[in-house]
């Protein structure tokens, strides 16, 4: 009987012809689906190495005689009008502009975040409730119906085109990954901070030295998100600080500069310029994201 039953439990993995025949499609169905995202960049890449000529004959095939000379011409002063008078940016102050914004609005985003989480989650206090209720119904409220009136308000008070400015619109703590740490806190047994006070830890010590260790993994997932969030950012650099462009504004320059020019090549090199960091950083940060995921996929 056992022996039967070990033969039926290892007959039970086969696969039917059914489910072979699903499975096939599925497969091909997927890499259909990943050929799609892959040949975007890959027509950029190629036709990035070839001059206007080339590409005006051949934009689909592979270049005959590759070039750098985009690449160089880019990184050799080359500039893009900002849309504001006589203003010009290079593409190295454009990936400054992208860098310095996207690191320091990522760090006071999730310090202000990580703060109100921890606050809301292991402290009881009058409103607490009603807080994070309003958190909740506020979340699902569209934020562009306020942008108009958030232009005049950082226009009245001379803080549009400035960098703090920029840190104000982006460091607000009820955004992105908030619910999702202040359930982590809240998972988090207070006994931990009961112990350290015991030892004489404050308040502040507690936060920095036992919840904020004891909840990394989901800060600095979403931390990695946001700063993937604010380094695509249009519209907010676009309209907040136009005399300093991010890289994602001025490849919208360099876009309507290609179209009057014909320079395509040119703008299909800075489009490869833009990607390539990005595509690092995922792929440092590829484990913790996955990990992550399938950590709140069991949880």
């Amino acid at each position: 009987m056992k022996k039967a039953k070990r033969k039926h439990n290892s007959r039970s993995y086969l696969l039917t012809k059914r489910e072979k025949i699903i499975l096939g499609i599925v497969f091909v169905l997927l890499l259909i689906y990943a050929l799609s995202l892959i040949f975007p960049f890959f027509f950029l890449l190629m036709n990035s190495f070839k001059d206007e000529v080339e590409y005006f004959y051949d934009s689909t095939g592979f270049p005959k005689t590759p070039t750098f000379e985009n690449y160089i011409t880019l990184f050799s002063g080359y500039k893009v009008g900002t849309g504001i008078g006589d203003g010009e940016a290079t593409i190295g102050e454009m990936f400054w502009n992208s860098i310095s914004l996207a690191v320091v609005e990522t760090v006071t985003s999730m310090f202000f975040t990580c703060c109100a989480a921890y606050v809301l989650a292991k402290y009881k206090f009058p409103g607490n409730k009603f807080l994070y209720t309003f958190v909740i119904v506020s979340s699902v409220v569209p934020t562009i119906a306020a942008i108009s009136a958030t232009y005049r308000l950082m226009s009245d008070i001379q803080l549009i085109g400035t960098f703090i400015g920029m840190i104000i619109m982006n460091c607000g703590a009820f955004t992105g990954g908030f619910l999702y740490i202040h359930s982590y806190f809240k998972s988090i047994p207070w006994s931990f901070a009961e112990s350290a006070m015991i030892d004489g830890a404050s308040d502040f010590k507690i936060f920095f030295r036992i919840m904020i260790p004891m909840a990394k993994n989901g800060i600095l997932t979403f931390t990695i998100l946001r700063f993937l969030g604010f380094w695509n950012e249009y519209w907010i650099p676009y309209l907040f600080y136009p005399n300093h462009p991010t890289l994602g504004v001025g490849l919208t320059l360099l876009k309507a500069e290609a179209v009057n020019t014909g320079s395509y090549t040119m703008l299909f090199a800075a489009m490869i310029v833009a990607i390539v960091p990005i595509l690092i950083f995922y792929a440092i940060f590829q484990k913790q994201l996955l990990s992550n995921t399938i950590d709140g996929g069991l949880k």
